[in-house]
């Protein structure tokens, strides 16, 4: 088969869309040799640097040059829809969205949408208007034309039932399985350590910095830990300033006018982040919610303990290897935080049941479900 992909999301920086494209991909590419996947892209005049982009035998890319990708957009909000072939210069037997939104097909090409999360209807007030206005006009359109969904959980498959009547049975739940861990010897994860400013052992946050994510509350938890727990621990908050979050950034100046220990290192390279994983004493994300949890199960491939929001998708990511608490109140956080960095038992049994959880995932898995149903939409 030839299966095409919309690889936009890989382009730019690896964000959780972009790390469940290039995974997804590369895993049915690596599983199933005799087919081939070709991703498109935009790269107006050429000038985006696609270096970084995964490339096997049977994995390749086209791109469109000749007009931005704003514009595509911009057209489809006034009812001007660009046929998928324009884009990728290709017929395929099959084209797989990854990221929401897609294309009609001059063929009537079968395709698949992937939907990560209702957040748009579900807390629209997280969302950017146009992206809002963007998702709630064109996912119902997409759906429709689409073979089948695909979506990240069971929690977000339900809203998706719920919302837009789509049969279970043609509803894909596709976790994120971590890759692999990298480990690094002491010597390279001092030093990587060491010029990010991290001198201390440190309760790490990575994710975009936006209001769901509720890094406010987290900060404010920080604050509220014994004066001895929270002297002795850093708080390093990985992410790039996303949307609406004036009042995240104006609190993080708050806790370095303050004094407190809290670093915000914004986007951070693999290497970095993968020793950050590694090397952080506990992982904690308050989030009001999300669709899936991948950096929990980043944390736990590496053995660290993860402390995180009582929200229904992470008690499905994380099972009884997770602790939890109630996001919204700042002492319970704290409480949550200080007990685990208390009891080093507690902290190391956490650790060692989120490494087994961790390992129940596996890309083989996912890329079997959706090369099967991929092959029986083509069969039709």
């Amino acid at each position: 088969m030839k299966i095409v992909f919309d690889a936009t999301p890989m382009i730019n920086e690896r964000t959780g869309i972009a790390q469940y494209t290039e995974r997804l991909v590369t895993a049915m590419a690596e599983a199933y040799p005799d087919d081939d996947f070709i991703g498109f892209y935009y790269n107006f005049l050429g000038r985006q640097d696609t270096s970084h982009l995964p490339r096997l035998r049977n994995l390749d890319y086209m791109h469109a040059s000749v007009i931005p990708s704003k514009i595509v957009y911009q057209l489809r909000r006034f009812g001007i829809e660009f046929p998928v072939e324009s884009l990728a210069l290709t017929h395929a037997d099959f084209v797989l969205y990854p990221n929401f939104l897609g294309y009609p097909s001059l063929f009537k090409t079968p395709s698949a949408p992937v939907i990560h999360d209702l957040t748009y209807l579900d807390l629209p007030e997280y969302v950017s208007a146009k992206l809002r206005s963007d998702l709630v006009r064109f996912v119902p359109k997409q759906i429709k034309r689409g073979s089948f969904v695909m979506t990240v959980s069971e929690f977000t498959k339900r809203r998706i039932i719920q919302e837009y009547k789509v049969p279970a049975d043609k509803i894909i739940v596709t976790p994120i399985p971590p890759e692999p861990p990298k480990k690094y010897p002491d010597s390279q994860k001092q030093t990587v350590l060491r010029e990010l400013g991290i001198t201390k052992p440190f309760i790490l946050f990575v994710g975009t910095i936006e209001p769901r994510k509720n890094v406010i509350k987290l900060i404010e938890a920080y604050e509220a830990l014994p004066d001895k727990v929270r002297g002795a621990h850093q708080l390093v908050i990985v992410g790039r300033i996303g949307w609406y979050c004036d009042a995240e950034v104006a609190k993080l100046e708050e806790a370095k006018q303050k004094g407190l220990n809290v670093l915000h290192l914004g986007y951070v390279t693999d290497e970095a982040r993968n020793v950050l994983y590694q090397s952080a004493v506990l992982f904690s994300t308050a989030s009001h919610y999300e669709g899936f949890g991948m950096p929990i199960l980043e944390a736990m491939s590496y053995g660290t303990p993860c402390a995180v929001s009582d929200i229904a998708v992470f008690r499905e990511v994380a099972g009884d290897a997770g602790v939890y608490f109630d996001q919204s109140d700042p002492s319970a956080i704290a409480k949550t935080l200080a007990h685990l960095l208390q009891d080093r038992a507690a902290l190391q049994n956490t650790g060692r049941q989120g490494l087994a959880r961790s390992k129940s995932y596996n890309w083989q898995t996912v890329a079997a479900s959706v090369h099967d149903a991929i092959a029986d939409a083509v069969k039709k």
